[in-house]
Protein backbone atom coordinates (compact mmCIF):
# COMPACT_ATOMS: atom_id res chain seq x y z
CA UNK A 1 0.00 0.00 0.00
CA UNK A 2 3.07 2.46 0.23
CA UNK A 3 3.71 1.95 -3.03
CA UNK A 4 0.13 2.62 -3.99
CA UNK A 5 0.63 5.90 -1.51
CA UNK A 6 3.88 7.22 -3.43
CA UNK A 7 2.17 6.86 -6.64
CA UNK A 8 -0.89 9.12 -5.46
CA UNK A 9 1.75 11.23 -4.38
CA UNK A 10 3.30 11.77 -7.78
CA UNK A 11 -0.17 12.09 -9.44
CA UNK A 12 -1.22 14.30 -6.81
CA UNK A 13 1.73 16.83 -8.20
CA UNK A 14 1.15 17.14 -11.39
CA UNK A 15 -2.62 18.21 -11.18
CA UNK A 16 -1.42 21.05 -9.54
CA UNK A 17 1.25 21.99 -12.07
CA UNK A 18 1.66 25.66 -11.40
CA UNK A 19 2.26 25.58 -7.77
CA UNK A 20 4.51 22.49 -8.18
CA UNK A 21 6.76 23.64 -10.42
CA UNK A 22 7.64 26.30 -8.29
CA UNK A 23 8.32 24.95 -5.19
CA UNK A 24 11.11 22.68 -7.34
CA UNK A 25 12.37 26.05 -8.84
CA UNK A 26 12.17 27.44 -4.77
CA UNK A 27 14.45 24.17 -4.29
CA UNK A 28 16.86 24.17 -7.36
CA UNK A 29 17.45 28.54 -6.47
CA UNK A 30 17.80 27.12 -2.52
CA UNK A 31 20.14 24.11 -2.66
CA UNK A 32 22.73 26.03 -5.36
CA UNK A 33 22.71 28.77 -3.27
CA UNK A 34 23.37 26.64 -0.62
CA UNK A 35 25.63 24.01 -2.12
CA UNK A 36 27.89 26.97 -3.99
CA UNK A 37 28.44 28.85 -0.60
CA UNK A 38 29.65 25.72 1.02
CA UNK A 39 31.38 24.86 -2.00
CA UNK A 40 33.00 28.67 -2.27
CA UNK A 41 34.48 28.74 1.05
CA UNK A 42 35.91 25.14 0.98
CA UNK A 43 37.64 25.94 -2.32
CA UNK A 44 39.23 28.69 -0.65
CA UNK A 45 39.90 26.95 2.59
CA UNK A 46 41.76 23.92 0.35
CA UNK A 47 43.85 26.55 -1.91
CA UNK A 48 45.06 28.40 1.19
CA UNK A 49 46.14 24.59 3.12
CA UNK A 50 47.50 23.69 -0.53
CA UNK A 51 49.53 26.94 -1.24
CA UNK A 52 51.25 27.00 2.38
CA UNK A 53 51.86 23.07 2.30
CA UNK A 54 53.73 23.40 -1.27
CA UNK A 55 55.66 26.80 -0.51
CA UNK A 56 56.23 26.79 3.25
CA UNK A 57 58.12 24.28 5.24
CA UNK A 58 55.43 23.52 8.02
CA UNK A 59 58.29 22.01 10.23
CA UNK A 60 59.07 25.73 10.62
CA UNK A 61 59.71 28.90 12.09
CA UNK A 62 60.87 32.34 10.86
CA UNK A 63 62.51 34.53 13.11
CA UNK A 64 62.67 38.53 11.98
CA UNK A 65 62.42 41.50 13.43
CA UNK A 66 66.17 42.48 13.84
CA UNK A 67 69.18 41.93 12.98
CA UNK A 68 70.87 38.66 13.70
CA UNK A 69 74.69 37.78 13.82
CA UNK A 70 76.69 34.71 13.28
CA UNK A 71 76.57 34.79 16.89
CA UNK A 72 72.97 35.01 17.55
CA UNK A 73 72.33 32.00 14.62
CA UNK A 74 74.36 29.82 17.00
CA UNK A 75 72.72 30.19 19.69
CA UNK A 76 69.54 29.60 17.87
CA UNK A 77 71.29 26.13 16.98
CA UNK A 78 71.83 25.02 20.74
CA UNK A 79 67.85 25.27 20.97
CA UNK A 80 66.39 21.99 22.43
CA UNK A 81 64.37 21.05 19.67
CA UNK A 82 66.14 22.71 17.06
CA UNK A 83 67.52 20.97 13.80
CA UNK A 84 68.81 23.56 11.68
CA UNK A 85 68.97 27.52 11.57
CA UNK A 86 69.48 29.06 8.52
CA UNK A 87 70.52 32.37 8.02
CA UNK A 88 69.32 34.66 5.41
CA UNK A 89 69.90 38.10 4.30
CA UNK A 90 68.22 40.26 1.83
CA UNK A 91 68.49 44.17 0.62
CA UNK A 92 67.00 45.68 -2.01
CA UNK A 93 69.02 46.27 -5.53
CA UNK A 94 69.06 46.02 -9.01
CA UNK A 95 69.83 43.41 -11.72
CA UNK A 96 70.58 43.85 -15.27
CA UNK A 97 70.53 41.03 -18.02
CA UNK A 98 72.81 41.11 -21.31
CA UNK A 99 71.36 43.61 -23.65
CA UNK A 100 68.92 44.89 -21.13
CA UNK A 101 68.18 48.64 -21.47
CA UNK A 102 67.32 49.16 -17.98
CA UNK A 103 67.86 47.50 -14.78
CA UNK A 104 65.06 45.75 -12.73
CA UNK A 105 64.17 46.21 -8.96
CA UNK A 106 65.07 43.00 -7.56
CA UNK A 107 65.25 41.49 -4.10
CA UNK A 108 69.01 40.00 -3.96
CA UNK A 109 69.31 37.54 -1.08
CA UNK A 110 72.17 35.74 0.79
CA UNK A 111 72.48 32.45 1.46
CA UNK A 112 75.02 29.69 2.41
CA UNK A 113 75.24 27.65 -0.24
CA UNK A 114 75.72 24.77 2.67
CA UNK A 115 71.91 25.24 3.72
CA UNK A 116 70.22 26.38 0.13
CA UNK A 117 68.58 23.26 -0.33
CA UNK A 118 67.06 23.45 2.67
CA UNK A 119 65.46 26.45 2.17
CA UNK A 120 64.81 25.81 -1.64
CA UNK A 121 63.83 22.30 -3.11
CA UNK A 122 64.49 21.06 -6.09
CA UNK A 123 60.59 21.45 -7.22
CA UNK A 124 61.31 24.81 -6.84
CA UNK A 125 63.70 25.30 -9.94
CA UNK A 126 61.86 26.24 -13.18
CA UNK A 127 64.92 25.12 -15.10
CA UNK A 128 68.59 25.05 -14.36
CA UNK A 129 70.56 23.36 -11.49
CA UNK A 130 70.69 24.20 -7.09
CA UNK A 131 73.97 25.94 -7.18
CA UNK A 132 75.63 28.74 -5.80
CA UNK A 133 79.03 29.90 -4.53
CA UNK A 134 81.83 30.74 -7.36
CA UNK A 135 79.86 33.59 -8.73
CA UNK A 136 76.50 31.48 -9.15
CA UNK A 137 73.14 33.02 -8.63
CA UNK A 138 69.58 31.76 -9.05
CA UNK A 139 67.63 34.18 -10.44
CA UNK A 140 63.69 35.30 -9.96
CA UNK A 141 61.38 34.27 -12.80
CA UNK A 142 60.91 37.78 -13.89
CA UNK A 143 64.33 38.90 -13.76
CA UNK A 144 64.45 36.17 -16.17
CA UNK A 145 61.07 36.80 -18.37
CA UNK A 146 59.72 40.14 -19.29
CA UNK A 147 56.73 40.50 -17.12
CA UNK A 148 54.86 42.60 -19.76
CA UNK A 149 56.02 40.98 -22.74
CA UNK A 150 56.96 37.08 -21.64
CA UNK A 151 60.23 37.74 -23.48
CA UNK A 152 62.95 35.62 -22.22
CA UNK A 153 66.13 38.19 -20.55
CA UNK A 154 68.75 35.33 -20.21
CA UNK A 155 69.02 31.53 -20.07
CA UNK A 156 70.34 29.50 -16.97
CA UNK A 157 74.49 29.67 -17.98
CA UNK A 158 74.11 33.63 -18.65
CA UNK A 159 75.83 36.27 -17.33
CA UNK A 160 73.63 38.94 -14.63
CA UNK A 161 74.92 42.23 -13.53
CA UNK A 162 73.38 43.03 -10.14
CA UNK A 163 74.09 46.43 -8.25
CA UNK A 164 73.39 47.51 -4.60
CA UNK A 165 74.19 50.73 -4.37
CA UNK A 166 77.35 52.08 -6.03
CA UNK A 167 78.55 48.35 -6.02
CA UNK A 168 78.01 46.39 -8.42
CA UNK A 169 79.14 42.66 -9.44
CA UNK A 170 78.47 40.00 -12.05
CA UNK A 171 76.96 36.21 -11.87
CA UNK A 172 76.30 33.78 -13.55
CA UNK A 173 72.70 32.45 -13.53
CA UNK A 174 73.00 28.31 -12.70
CA UNK A 175 69.00 28.22 -12.39
CA UNK A 176 65.40 30.31 -13.37
CA UNK A 177 63.00 29.74 -9.96
CA UNK A 178 59.62 28.96 -10.39
CA UNK A 179 57.13 31.36 -10.39
CA UNK A 180 55.12 31.67 -6.91
CA UNK A 181 57.34 28.02 -5.86
CA UNK A 182 59.20 28.70 -2.49
CA UNK A 183 57.35 30.97 0.19
CA UNK A 184 60.48 32.11 2.45
CA UNK A 185 62.11 33.82 -0.50
CA UNK A 186 60.74 36.05 -3.69
CA UNK A 187 60.66 33.73 -6.76
CA UNK A 188 59.69 36.14 -9.18
CA UNK A 189 61.90 39.27 -8.53
CA UNK A 190 64.72 37.39 -6.31
CA UNK A 191 68.04 37.09 -7.24
CA UNK A 192 69.86 34.64 -4.54
CA UNK A 193 73.46 34.72 -4.46
CA UNK A 194 76.37 33.29 -1.84
CA UNK A 195 76.28 35.33 1.55
CA UNK A 196 79.92 36.11 0.93
CA UNK A 197 78.85 38.10 -2.55
CA UNK A 198 76.50 39.21 -0.92
CA UNK A 199 78.30 40.97 2.23
CA UNK A 200 80.83 42.22 -0.32
CA UNK A 201 77.92 43.90 -1.88
CA UNK A 202 76.53 45.09 1.29
CA UNK A 203 79.03 45.64 4.02
CA UNK A 204 77.47 44.41 6.29
CA UNK A 205 77.57 40.63 7.83
CA UNK A 206 74.05 40.74 9.30
CA UNK A 207 70.94 38.77 8.33
CA UNK A 208 67.55 39.77 7.93
CA UNK A 209 65.66 36.88 9.24
CA UNK A 210 67.03 32.99 10.26
CA UNK A 211 64.60 29.88 8.95
CA UNK A 212 64.44 27.65 12.04
CA UNK A 213 64.10 23.83 11.12
CA UNK A 214 62.64 21.99 14.22
CA UNK A 215 62.80 18.66 14.52
CA UNK A 216 58.76 17.82 15.13
CA UNK A 217 55.96 19.96 14.42
CA UNK A 218 54.82 19.30 18.21
CA UNK A 219 57.49 21.28 19.29
CA UNK A 220 57.18 24.46 17.25
CA UNK A 221 55.22 26.17 20.25
CA UNK A 222 57.94 25.48 22.74
CA UNK A 223 60.72 25.82 20.65
CA UNK A 224 59.05 29.56 19.80
CA UNK A 225 59.02 30.22 23.41
CA UNK A 226 63.08 29.66 23.59
CA UNK A 227 63.58 31.84 20.66
CA UNK A 228 61.19 34.73 22.38
CA UNK A 229 63.22 34.30 25.84
CA UNK A 230 66.35 34.80 23.79
CA UNK A 231 65.45 37.59 21.84
CA UNK A 232 62.50 39.43 23.22
CA UNK A 233 62.61 41.45 20.51
CA UNK A 234 62.18 39.25 17.29
CA UNK A 235 59.14 38.26 15.39
CA UNK A 236 58.89 34.43 15.81
CA UNK A 237 56.25 33.26 12.68
CA UNK A 238 55.01 29.75 12.30
CA UNK A 239 53.55 29.06 8.56
CA UNK A 240 51.66 26.21 10.43
CA UNK A 241 50.19 29.28 12.91
CA UNK A 242 49.34 31.11 10.16
CA UNK A 243 47.56 27.97 7.93
CA UNK A 244 45.94 27.00 10.96
CA UNK A 245 44.64 31.03 11.05
CA UNK A 246 43.91 31.00 7.77
CA UNK A 247 41.69 27.72 7.97
CA UNK A 248 39.45 28.72 10.98
CA UNK A 249 38.96 32.21 8.98
CA UNK A 250 37.80 30.72 6.06
CA UNK A 251 36.06 28.01 7.78
CA UNK A 252 33.98 30.91 9.44
CA UNK A 253 33.50 32.38 6.31
CA UNK A 254 31.90 29.10 4.61
CA UNK A 255 29.55 29.24 7.67
CA UNK A 256 28.65 32.58 7.07
CA UNK A 257 28.31 32.09 3.49
CA UNK A 258 25.97 29.22 4.27
CA UNK A 259 23.66 30.91 6.74
CA UNK A 260 23.27 33.64 3.70
CA UNK A 261 22.66 30.99 1.67
CA UNK A 262 20.05 28.80 4.23
CA UNK A 263 17.51 31.52 3.75
CA UNK A 264 16.58 30.76 0.40
CA UNK A 265 16.36 27.04 2.16
CA UNK A 266 13.81 28.42 4.87
CA UNK A 267 11.90 30.29 2.26
CA UNK A 268 11.40 27.49 -0.14
CA UNK A 269 10.37 25.51 3.04
CA UNK A 270 7.74 28.04 3.74
CA UNK A 271 6.66 28.25 0.02
CA UNK A 272 5.94 24.37 0.53
CA UNK A 273 3.84 24.54 3.81
CA UNK A 274 1.70 27.02 2.04
CA UNK A 275 1.38 24.70 -0.86
CA UNK A 276 0.32 21.79 1.21
CA UNK A 277 -1.89 24.25 3.46
CA UNK A 278 -4.06 25.07 0.77
CA UNK A 279 -3.89 21.06 -1.02
CA UNK A 280 -4.93 19.81 2.10
CA UNK A 281 -8.00 22.35 1.50
CA UNK A 282 -8.47 21.56 -1.74
CA UNK A 283 -8.11 17.49 -1.17
CA UNK A 284 -10.24 17.42 1.94
CA UNK A 285 -13.05 14.98 0.11
CA UNK A 286 -9.96 12.93 -1.42
CA UNK A 287 -8.48 12.19 1.88
CA UNK A 288 -11.92 11.49 3.34
CA UNK A 289 -12.64 9.22 0.68
CA UNK A 290 -9.26 7.36 0.96
CA UNK A 291 -10.00 6.88 4.55
CA UNK A 292 -13.35 5.51 4.14
CA UNK A 293 -11.31 2.82 1.48
CA UNK A 294 -9.19 1.71 4.28
CA UNK A 295 -6.19 4.11 4.33
CA UNK A 296 -4.61 4.51 7.79
CA UNK A 297 -3.88 8.29 9.35
CA UNK A 298 -0.24 7.36 8.55
CA UNK A 299 -1.10 6.52 5.00
CA UNK A 300 -2.30 10.12 4.47
CA UNK A 301 0.63 11.72 6.54
CA UNK A 302 3.11 10.00 4.18
CA UNK A 303 1.19 11.26 1.21
CA UNK A 304 1.94 14.37 2.01
CA UNK A 305 5.08 13.76 2.87
CA UNK A 306 6.26 12.01 -0.09
CA UNK A 307 4.88 15.22 -2.29
CA UNK A 308 7.54 16.95 -0.60
CA UNK A 309 10.25 14.88 -0.85
CA UNK A 310 9.67 14.52 -4.27
CA UNK A 311 9.98 18.25 -4.59
CA UNK A 312 12.77 18.41 -3.19
CA UNK A 313 14.81 15.25 -4.97
CA UNK A 314 13.86 16.91 -8.55
CA UNK A 315 15.16 20.76 -7.51
CA UNK A 316 18.41 19.15 -5.72
CA UNK A 317 19.03 16.90 -9.36
CA UNK A 318 18.48 20.14 -11.46
CA UNK A 319 19.96 22.49 -9.01
CA UNK A 320 23.58 19.82 -9.48
CA UNK A 321 23.17 20.05 -12.67
CA UNK A 322 23.31 23.82 -12.53
CA UNK A 323 25.99 23.62 -10.54
CA UNK A 324 28.25 22.29 -12.99
CA UNK A 325 28.35 25.05 -15.23
CA UNK A 326 29.16 27.55 -12.35
CA UNK A 327 31.89 25.36 -10.87
CA UNK A 328 34.36 26.17 -14.47
CA UNK A 329 33.76 29.76 -13.64
CA UNK A 330 36.99 31.08 -12.73
CA UNK A 331 37.51 32.25 -8.90
CA UNK A 332 40.33 34.34 -7.36
CA UNK A 333 42.40 31.83 -5.33
CA UNK A 334 46.39 31.26 -3.39
CA UNK A 335 48.69 31.30 -5.59
CA UNK A 336 52.09 33.29 -5.97
CA UNK A 337 54.27 34.73 -3.62
CA UNK A 338 54.82 38.80 -3.49
CA UNK A 339 57.79 40.50 -3.32
CA UNK A 340 59.22 41.53 -0.20
CA UNK A 341 62.94 41.53 2.23
CA UNK A 342 60.68 39.10 4.81
CA UNK A 343 59.01 35.78 4.13
CA UNK A 344 55.80 36.58 2.78
CA UNK A 345 52.60 35.37 4.67
CA UNK A 346 49.99 37.39 2.34
CA UNK A 347 49.57 35.18 -0.44
CA UNK A 348 48.11 36.74 -3.58
CA UNK A 349 45.37 34.98 -5.80
CA UNK A 350 45.86 33.26 -8.72
CA UNK A 351 42.49 31.87 -10.73
CA UNK A 352 41.57 28.30 -10.03
CA UNK A 353 37.47 26.44 -10.82
CA UNK A 354 35.76 26.13 -7.77
CA UNK A 355 35.73 22.33 -7.00
CA UNK A 356 32.75 19.96 -6.70
CA UNK A 357 32.72 18.10 -3.55
CA UNK A 358 30.36 15.30 -3.18
CA UNK A 359 30.46 15.30 0.73
CA UNK A 360 29.17 19.15 0.78
CA UNK A 361 27.18 18.53 -2.09
CA UNK A 362 25.28 15.86 -0.34
CA UNK A 363 25.21 17.80 2.95
CA UNK A 364 23.59 20.49 1.62
CA UNK A 365 21.09 17.67 -0.16
CA UNK A 366 20.07 16.29 3.38
CA UNK A 367 19.78 19.84 4.77
CA UNK A 368 17.13 21.25 1.81
CA UNK A 369 15.24 17.43 1.95
CA UNK A 370 15.09 17.73 6.03
CA UNK A 371 13.84 21.42 6.17
CA UNK A 372 11.39 20.82 3.20
CA UNK A 373 10.17 18.12 5.20
CA UNK A 374 10.04 20.27 8.27
CA UNK A 375 7.89 22.67 6.49
CA UNK A 376 5.26 19.52 5.24
CA UNK A 377 4.92 18.09 8.47
CA UNK A 378 2.58 20.29 10.04
CA UNK A 379 0.33 20.23 7.01
CA UNK A 380 0.52 16.39 6.71
CA UNK A 381 -0.37 15.82 10.27
CA UNK A 382 -3.85 18.29 9.67
CA UNK A 383 -4.35 15.97 6.84
CA UNK A 384 -3.71 12.50 8.61
CA UNK A 385 -6.70 14.28 11.63
CA UNK A 386 -9.13 14.85 9.35
CA UNK A 387 -12.43 13.28 10.83
CA UNK A 388 -13.54 10.54 7.91
CA UNK A 389 -17.28 11.81 7.71
CA UNK A 390 -16.75 15.72 7.67
CA UNK A 391 -14.81 15.00 5.12
CA UNK A 392 -16.87 13.25 2.92
CA UNK A 393 -19.48 15.65 4.11
CA UNK A 394 -17.45 18.78 2.16
CA UNK A 395 -18.21 20.22 -0.71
Amino acid sequence: MYWEVIRLSWRALWERKGRTIGAIIGVVIAFTALSYALLLGQTFKDAVSDYFTKNFQLDSLYVTGAQFTDADVNVLRTIPGVAHAVPIAAARGLAKAPGQQQPVAVTIYGVSPAYAALIIPETALYEGTLALGGGLALVGYYVAFDRSTGERRLDPGAPLTIQMGRRTASVQASAVLASGAVGVLDTLRGVVVDIALFRQLVGSDTYNFVLVRVKDTALLEQVAADIRAYFPSADVISPLAVLQTFESFFTSFQLFLGLIAGVSTVITALWLYDTMSISVVHRTKEIGVMRALGYKRRHIMILFLAEALLIAAMGIALGAAALIPLAHADLPTPGQTSSSLRPAFHPPFAVQSLELNPVIMAAAAALVIAVNLAGAVLPAYRASRINIVAALRYE
